[in-house]
């Protein structure tokens, strides 16, 4: 294929089954749904302060490449998201003509930093699992720098988690555990600010969003001291995250209550098991969950200053 041959415009959702189609091919370590796809190419979870769009390159109006790209100008800082080019025309120019378009973007944006594939709070995996060979040396050769490793958990959800003694517990101590409601906005507003920051707001709005919400708090003096989520993106795997307690109520058990309460909703909601992707404390979900680690991700990213 000559590149003077091939053609390049902006995902619409009429494109959806053909992208998946090519993803479906390339991404062979990952199984997931047409729906998913969408979720991850059009769906903006921060409107008010990400720009999403994702790049197509075609042959005779056949897909051969794509690449997503989200901006959040204010802060300077970009995401290559989900990107791949059909197997049979690798290595003939296909991403290295969406990069430079991506990047022309991004500097006409007055983008500083890219990462790739950690979007907040719509992200398919939070970096590039290395068996993905060839796009490890494709962003290494454009001067991306690995900066970091993250690594997925999986937990079984063979039985349900009985919580009952651990919420009497705590209770007694003067805390409220419980699923949170429709009009708590304005107490995550007020946690969020305090505690853990937009993104993580983002989140619980996502969970919150849900029916029933897929979110559980404990409050004392009917403030929020902690959280946590699931199912704010990626339902059909089974995602749980994010979670958080503030530092004046660590070590009484919290965490691991609001754990257990989650993943008996994943169990409950039919999933056989729980991914708890781009784990800090992996000892936690261990031996409060039994988790294992599942796989391990690799982060880039590119100064363009």
């Amino acid at each position: 294929m000559n590149s003077s041959n091939r053609t390049h415009r902006t995902a619409e959702h009429s494109d959806l089954e053909s992208i998946w189609t090519l993803f479906k091919d390339v991404l062979f370590l990952d199984s997931f749904s047409p729906q998913l796809i969408e979720e991850k190419l059009f769906t903006n979870p921060a409107p008010n302060r990400q720009t999403h769009e994702t790049l197509l390159s075609l042959d005779g109006g056949q897909l051969v490449g794509i690449m997503q790209v989200v901006r959040r100008p204010a802060d300077r800082k970009g995401w290559i998201g989900l990107f791949g080019v059909r197997a049979s025309d690798q290595r003939i120019g296909v991403a290295t003509e969406l990069l430079d378009q991506a990047i022309g973007i991004f500097r006409r944006e007055k983008i500083e930093e890219v990462e790739v594939l950690a979007i907040p709070g719509n992200y398919f995996t939070p970096g590039i699992d290395p068996r993905y060979t060839p796009a490890i040396c494709f962003l290494e050769k454009r001067g991306f720098q690995r900066f970091r490793d993250c690594v997925n958990l999986v937990g079984r959800l063979d039985e349900p988690f009985d919580t009952s003694a651990d919420i009497e517990r705590l209770e007694a101590a003067g805390l409220e555990i419980r699923r949170a409601i429709a009009s708590d906005g304005p107490l995550l507003d007020a946690y969020f600010l305090r505690e853990f920051g937009d993104d993580w707001r983002m989140e619980a709005g996502l969970a919150l969003a849900s029916d029933p919400p897929a979110l559980h708090l404990a409050l004392k003096n009917g403030a929020v001291v902690a959280f946590s989520a699931h199912s704010t993106q990626n339902r059909e795997w089974g995602f749980f995250g994010p979670m958080g307690t503030s530092p004046e109520t660590r070590g009484l058990g919290i965490g691991r209550v609001l754990l257990h309460l989650c993943l008996n909703d994943l169990r409950d909601a039919g999933h056989k098991s729980a991914v708890i992707p781009w784990v800090g404390p992996i000892p936690f979900y261990s031996h409060h969950a039994g988790c294992t680690v599942d796989r391990v991700f690799w982060r880039y990213r590119l100064h363009l200053t």
